[in-house]
């Protein structure tokens, strides 16, 4: 594919996301080479469980923030189920293992839905083994629709223990405060907290 073409393919799928065009078009090819794109969304292998959180939205927008890491990450906040779908051969066509996309793990959705695998990157590898051996539940696979794209899939029961420490810490950083018993927001910001948690331990690993 032309550079040309590919910037215009990047531009397309990223056309709602917090990148702008005039970004994409300003990356050198072979840099662009080297990224990683995560598209971040409650509706991955999540049939039916459409949700949009702003407060995990602030989460993962405040970490960005906060980090001052020489590497750059692509996070595409995602769309409904069917329009995640759709775009994702496009994206594996462009980007290849380079595209990975992160959900909540749905047990029933990913028995049928997800080809259940250890991933072959290093990094990849390193920080799914890392985040299982503080006790959190985190499969990593291809989900089966056109693409075969990579998916990482969060279990936010197997950090709920964590929700106190989370919550202080989004409080601290963004003044956002999360009432007790709104499981939705819970939900959120542990989601929110274990893609931030990702996503610092293996760019840590690509910087090595």
């Amino acid at each position: 594919m032309s550079t040309l073409g590919r910037k215009a393919s990047v531009a397309r799928y990223n056309r709602e996301s917090l990148i702008s065009d005039d970004l994409i078009q300003s990356i050198n090819p072979e840099v662009y080479q080297r990224k990683y794109v995560f598209e971040v969304a409650w509706e991955v292998v999540n049939k039916g469980q459409s949700f949009v959180s702003i407060t995990f939205l602030h989460f993962i927008s405040n970490f960005i923030k906060m980090t001052s890491l020489n590497i750059t990450f692509f996070l595409l906040v995602g769309g409904i189920y069917t329009v995640i779908r759709t775009k994702a051969a496009s994206a594996v066509e462009e980007l290849g293992d380079r595209y990975i996309l992160f959900g909540p793990l749905n047990e029933v959705c990913m028995r049928t839905e997800v080809d259940v695998a250890e991933p072959t990157n290093e990094a990849l590898k390193r920080t799914v083994k890392a985040m299982r051996e503080h006790g959190t539940k985190v499969v990593f696979g291809r989900w089966l629709i056109e693409g075969y794209p990579n998916v990482v899939l969060f279990d936010i029961g197997s950090s709920a223990w964590r929700i106190d420490s989370w919550k202080k810490e989004l409080w601290e950083s963004c003044n956002i405060g999360i009432p007790v018993h709104d499981t939705e927001c819970n939900d959120a910001v542990i989601f929110g907290a274990l893609v931030a948690w990702f996503l610092k331990e293996v760019s840590e690993l690509v910087l090595d």
